[in-house]
């Protein structure tokens, strides 16, 4: 064969190959229209988004055309999910939401993470708690099923926190039994790899036990966590455990202790950026004071900063007049309705703690210089009736802060000899111990936490 012939027959065979590529340009094709599409219908979602909904469903239906791609698919169906939600038509919401589902093992888990959790973001913000209820099982289920593990506890988490957002006890008390199954072995012994999701699982039944005020099953639970802790400590999960605590204590009136709990859970807020450092820090001030301590919390690193935020502002000022045991300012910064302070329920089931503490303390100071006093005289440096006062003295007397008796036919309180500088005694070495004992507290929760 000479070669022209074989240039010739080279050059024949290049040309027979042609037609064979009409097939790739038209998948090309096909592909370019599919991207046009779904990019068009994303300009349009805020305008317009029953339009933009139409397009993305012919997303779906030109690329389930084209073959088993499901690249744009998925991400179709995320969108046809939110927009139909957003127009109210939650029988497609959930439809196509469990067809977006199917596909999730055919993108990768990253993708499927993102795209479930901005759905089910959404719809939590809803009030369509059936539309909810039923698109978070939808999830579990496919999570199950497609063995995500990881995927499926962040998820029943997330459905745990909104049953206790809504107090919904006895779906929360059935999912928290699910969660601590799975982090646990058959045996019932904890599986060592998990031990972070069951600090997680202990901070939702923690939660719960406080809406139930079931304290003997928080009595249990807490010390399970100070000992996980050590290896796992998440600030996310350990500010909700030691705000709990704290919760706990101050119901038990350990008001050291609660002082110590609800500060560590101030420094995990503030240190992750939880909008509730703000209300912890609150706490903080509130049990520092019904501890009779002379640590003024607001010398903290961590607390000066907010010394003059708006929010805390009336704090600040309610701990300067504890310290000048000034209680008709104090009366007046917690009455005063621009402070917000008693549209917190938690510290106003503590005001009267705390205004019965103060009340002692001026008590015990306006006493000193008297061997007889008014009752009356006393109730009005106090703002109480006068039977209030007898009942402030009578257990100050019981506990050996004053010494005397009371004389309710002429309405007198009289010192015993001595009183003066005992009573005056008693009370420094009180708040003395008092402080030492925060301070304590203080040191271990942070030497714990180190």
């Amino acid at each position: 064969m000479s070669e022209d012939e074989e240039f010739e027959y080279e050059y024949e065979s290049d040309g027979g190959n042609w037609d064979y590529g009409s097939d790739n340009d038209n998948q090309d094709e096909q592909g370019i229209q599919i991207e046009n599409t779904f990019y068009e219908a994303d300009d349009r979602k805020q305008d317009d988004p029953q339009a933009a909904l139409q397009s993305f469903e012919t997303v779906v239906k030109l690329e389930t055309e084209k073959g088993t791609e499901v690249k744009w698919r998925f991400k179709a169906l995320e969108n046809i999910v939110m927009l139909a939600f957003r127009l109210g038509d939650y029988d497609k919401t959930t439809s196509r939401y469990q067809e977006m589902l199917t596909y999730m093992d055919q993108v990768t888990r990253n993708d499927a993470s993102d795209s479930i959790n901005t759905i089910l973001d959404t719809v939590a913000s809803s009030s369509q708690v059936e539309t909810i209820e039923k698109m978070y099982q939808m999830t579990l289920e496919a999570l199950r099923a497609n063995s995500n593990e990881r995927l499926w506890f962040a998820t029943s988490v997330k459905l745990a926190r909104l049953h206790l957002d809504m107090q919904d006890v006895g779906r929360l008390t059935k999912l928290i039994r699910d969660l601590s199954q799975f982090c646990h072995h058959p045996d019932g012994t904890p599986d060592v790899s998990k031990m972070s999701n069951l600090l997680e699982v202990y901070a939702l039944e923690i939660q719960l036990c406080t809406i139930t005020k079931n304290t003997k099953r928080m009595k249990e639970i807490y010390p399970k966590t100070q000992s996980l802790t050590a290896a796992i400590a998440d600030p996310r999960i350990m500010g909700v455990i030691r705000e709990s605590g704290g919760k706990m204590y101050l119901s038990e009136k350990k008001w050291s202790e609660a002082y110590n709990e609800f500060f560590e859970a101030f420094r995990n807020y503030q240190e992750t950026g939880n909008v509730r450092c703000k209300t912890c820090l609150k706490y903080v001030v509130l049990a520092n004071m019904l501890s009779l301590s002379g640590i003024n919390p607001f010398e903290a690193r961590e607390a000066k900063v907010y010394k003059d935020d708006p929010e805390i502002q009336a704090m600040v000022d309610l701990r300067q007049s504890y310290e000048a045991n000034d209680i008709n300012q104090i009366e007046k910064i917690i009455n005063d309705k621009k402070n917000r302070i008693l549209e917190d329920p938690f510290i106003r089931t503590y005001i009267e703690d705390l205004l019965n503490n103060i009340r002692r303390q001026v008590l015990a100071k306006r006493t000193e210089p008297y061997k007889r006093i008014a009752i009356k005289f006393l109730a009005d440096e106090i703002n109480v009736s006068p039977r209030e006062v007898e009942s402030l003295l009578v257990e100050m007397i019981l506990d050996n802060r004053i010494s005397g008796k009371i004389d309710q036919i002429n309405g007198f309180l009289e010192l015993a000899e001595g009183t003066s500088t005992d009573s005056k005694k008693y009370s420094n070495i009180q708040r003395w111990t008092a402080s030492l004992g925060s301070l304590q507290q203080a040191l271990m929760g942070r030497l714990s936490s180190a």
